[in-house]
Order: structure tokens, then sequence, then C-alpha cells
């Protein structure tokens, strides 16, 4: 473990664990749960100890104190606090957008045996944030008024492809419960306006030089809302390695389930092999 100072006494994380092997740790993007790994969890159980947490002020997991702002250290001292409550120095690592941001927090913490992390948050020109910023506000606003019909309105797969646009790609393949909670959870989220204000639009330039394990830094080739953010990531990450996912969205586990997994298998290969 590295030397970072943490935060104490933070609340526990809604946690869902399943399977046997080296522990792969799961962390959702910002207004999200531990729905967006459905498409993975079943496959990846059969080779590893899946931890999936919903991060503070998301899911089922509280917000973090009203003392404590919600920026990317507090997130992961959080999450670390987590791994430790459940005897879990270092697990391989899966996240999505501010999850995967926090991966590669963890890996720079040396709490990481390896990370993949897809369209991960990070430094961008200030007209990507602000294009950022309308387009999560928006989805806010508008998920708000679809959250109470959207076990109705979803059933259909035309509505599922138009209401996750911002996520993924190929949104007629999310199954309609699925989507509605989704679209609930974004609607939802408690924490949801510190989270972008503290852990999301404000991100600059990080030192990642004290990152060891193996990481892959992946995007979609349709991700609409990810522009220069990966690449720049993956740019300063040593040894770091981009992928591109073919016809996935911002949140593109679901778009291109096998495809994460090969990823994920890739990256615990080259961490087997250090």
């Amino acid at each position: 473990m590295s030397g970072v100072v943490r935060a104490a006494g933070l609340p526990a994380l809604n946690a869902h664990r399943r399977g046997a092997g080296p522990t792969l740790l799961l962390l959702p993007g910002l207004a999200s749960n531990l729905d967006e790994f459905q498409a993975v969890v079943p496959q990846l159980a059969r080779r590893f100890d899946v931890l999936a947490l919903d991060l503070p002020g998301q899911g089922r997991s509280p917000a973090l104190p009203a003392t404590v702002r919600p920026r990317v250290a507090a997130l992961t001292d959080a999450v670390e606090q987590e791994l430790d409550r459940r005897g879990v120095a270092e697990p391989h690592v899966l996240g999505v957008s501010l999850g995967g941001r926090i991966g590669l927090e963890l890996a720079r913490r040396q709490r990481a045996r390896s990370v993949v992390a897809v369209a991960p948050t990070g430094p961008v020109s200030p007209p990507e944030r602000v294009y950022q910023a309308t387009l999560l506000v928006t989805a806010r606003l508008t998920f708000s008024a679809l959250a109470p019909a959207a076990d109705e309105l979803l059933r259909s797969a035309v509505a599922r492809t138009a209401a996750l646009a911002l996520l993924r790609a190929r949104g007629w393949r999310t199954p309609a419960g699925e989507a509605a909670s989704l679209v609930r959870e974004f609607a939802t989220a408690p924490d949801f306006w510190r989270l972008l204000r503290h852990a999301v639009l404000p991100e600059a330039t990080v030192d990642y030089r004290t990152v060891r394990c193996p990481v892959l830094i992946a995007q979609g080739t349709h991700d609409v809302l990810s522009l220069s953010q990966a690449a720049w990531a993956a740019a300063l990450v040593p040894g770091a390695r981009f992928r591109l996912l073919p016809f996935a969205g911002h949140s593109g586990v679901a778009d291109v389930p096998q495809r994460v997994i090969d990823l994920v298998t890739e990256a615990a290969a080259a961490a087997a092999h250090r």
C-alpha cells in the first residue's frame, strides 16, 4: 500500500459477491449501480471471486458524510475501506467511467493487481468538459421525467435504444428490467450532483508514475460522452494499453460483454506473469 492518508469512518458499501478464485472488483459509473455488469458477471464468476460495489451515494450505498466532499480520493478511500473490511488486498479491477477512474486510483495506490478501465473519467479540454456536463445534466433531468413510467415504457426495444443512447450503443439488447433499473438509478442517485461537481467535472491531469500493475484502458467506438479522456489516461499511465470496443457506447460492458471479459482475462494474465 502507498502512504495515502485516508478518511476514516466512512459508511459500508452495498456489495454483491459471487464466484471463486482471485478477487475481481467491479465498480460502476456515475449514477449507475451493480446492474451495469449483469451481462458479464455469470461468466466472470466462473473464474473470479467477483465483488461488485455500489459507489457511495449510488445504488444502495449511503453517501459520504456531508463533511466529506466526494472527490475521487474520498471515493477511493471508501472502496479501500470496503476491501479491507472484506479481507481483499489487491484485486483485479473492472471499472466503468467514474468506476474506471477509481480503479486507476487504486492502481496508483498499489491496491490493484490489474485494471481494466472502460471510458474512465479524467482530464479533458474545457469545451469537452462543458459538453459532457451538459449531456449529464440533460440525462439526469430526462431520466427523472421517465423514471415513474420506466417499467412500462422500456418494454419496447425502440424505447430502450433511445433512452439508453447516452450510455449504450446497443440499447435494444438490454433487458427491459435492467434498462428500467438504470434509468431509475440515473434519475434518483442521491449524491448525483455532489459527485458530478466534485468527482467528475474538476478532474485534471494526475501523476500515475506509481502505477505498477497491468492497465488496459478501453473506449467504445460509439461513445458519445467520453471524448479524449480515455486516450489521455492511456498516455499518462506507464505501460497502459489502449483498446477500442467496436460498436460500444460509453457503458460498453453490456454492448460487447465478451470483448470486455476478454480484456479482463488479458489483464489478469499479464499480472500473473509479473
